[in-house]
């Protein structure tokens, strides 16, 4: 079996911050090509690896994780070498205040978010976040040296390298969404072609964290039969509710939604049960979050279902998630690809979908013809 801790702390090491999802597909595409039949990435940097089942025109089965990951810009070069910064996505200023970064220029810089010292703080500041405005990374350079190595622009990420807790929980930055992505690979990977129920398309999907849209350009270039959108959700901790979260170590999350497919996901939910997976439910009635909720609005609505990993800590640089529940994930997208009972229904039920699509919308269609 592929080594998902492994392959999770090597993708965390790349830099994705929002944006530059091409420059990290260079070094992305060594780790996972070769598990694959092919490996491309699109013109919005999106990773698109595809594993063949050997079936002529064989059902299309989309697997979407987001690659990108929350992180800053660098806005301006100031004097004493402080660095001035944006957000990529979102970011709680509260956990900034001297935490390490790097900043990824033609070398990398590392630098600390400079705080006021307690005995500086002014009294009407007590209690409050710091803001962007305020923030500045210290990196000891002179303005005219870090200015030869660094530009505005440059993206800006956690430098923080991830350690292990106790009973199989491990911390680190990046797990949203690499937790996923590292566990479809294995998946894909640790599945005979020959037992697949189709064609699967694993995308490692751009922008996510600034909007999304990059799973929907894949999506369209697919035009998968069904697609299963996985990303991290709320791990039950202090200050979060019960009702919108998943404890973790209880396996993986799935998500009940206005904007995702019932059916499909009854099916999902119902392969865990036959499985023994240990799973929650989590209801998120109009929106999940995630790509999902673009894919309904890509050509003719490709139905999808929406898997998630507990994580705790969300959006910092010391989030946690517990390894047995992403071995738990592997397992059950295993058995969802494997599946040709819900690869053949999806495929029957998209067919005639698809024809009238094209016949209004394709090429020479239109309601004026």
């Amino acid at each position: 079996m592929t080594d998902y801790k492994e392959l999770l702390g090597r993708m965390c090491s790349v830099m994705s911050v929002s944006g530059n999802e091409k420059r990290a597909s260079r070094e992305l595409l060594p780790l996972v090509e070769r598990y694959f039949d092919s490996a491309t990435v699109d013109g919005v940097g999106n990773v698109i690896l595809l594993k063949k089942c050997g079936a002529a025109d064989a059902p299309r089965i989309m697997l979407d994780a987001h690659f990108d990951e929350v992180g800053m810009t660098v806005s301006e070069i100031l004097d004493g070498g402080f660095v001035k910064v944006t957000p990529s996505g979102g970011v709680d200023t509260a956990i900034l205040s001297s935490s390490e970064v790097t900043i990824y220029g033609k070398e990398k810089v590392y630098g600390v978010f400079s705080v006021t010292p307690p005995h500086l703080a002014k009294k009407e500041d007590e209690g409050k976040k710091p803001t962007f405005d305020t923030l500045r990374i210290d990196t000891g350079y002179e303005k005219e040296e870090l200015e030869k190595i660094i530009s505005v622009g440059d993206p800006v990420g956690y430098r923080a390298t991830g350690c292990d807790l106790g009973f199989g929980v491990v911390a680190g930055r990046g797990f949203d969404d690499k937790s996923c992505a590292a566990a479809l690979v294995c998946a894909a990977a640790d599945v005979p072609a020959d037992e697949l129920a189709g064609d699967v398309y694993v995308v490692l999907s751009s922008r996510e964290e600034v909007g999304g849209g990059g799973a929907s350009c894949a999506a369209a270039a697919i035009d998968p039969d069904y697609a299963v959108v996985t990303d991290v959700n709320f791990a039950t901790a202090p200050g979060v509710e019960k009702r919108e979260s998943g404890r973790r170590g209880g396996g993986p999350m799935i998500s009940l939604s206005a904007v995702t497919c019932r059916r499909l996901t009854d099916q999902i939910i119902g392969i865990a049960e036959a499985r023994g997976i240990p799973h929650t439910t989590v209801v998120e009635s109009s929106n999940t979050g995630t790509n999902a909720n673009t894919l309904v609005l890509v050509g003719d609505g490709i139905p999808a279902a929406v898997v998630s990993i507990p994580l705790g800590g969300m959006h910092t640089f010391s989030e946690t998630l517990s390894l047995a529940d992403a071995e738990r994930f592997i397992e059950l997208i295993g058995a969802v690809i494997r599946d040709r009972d819900i690869a053949r229904e999806w495929r029957e039920v998209r067919e005639p979908a698809r024809s009238v699509f094209d016949k209004v919308y394709g090429e020479g269609g239109g309601e004026n013809e």
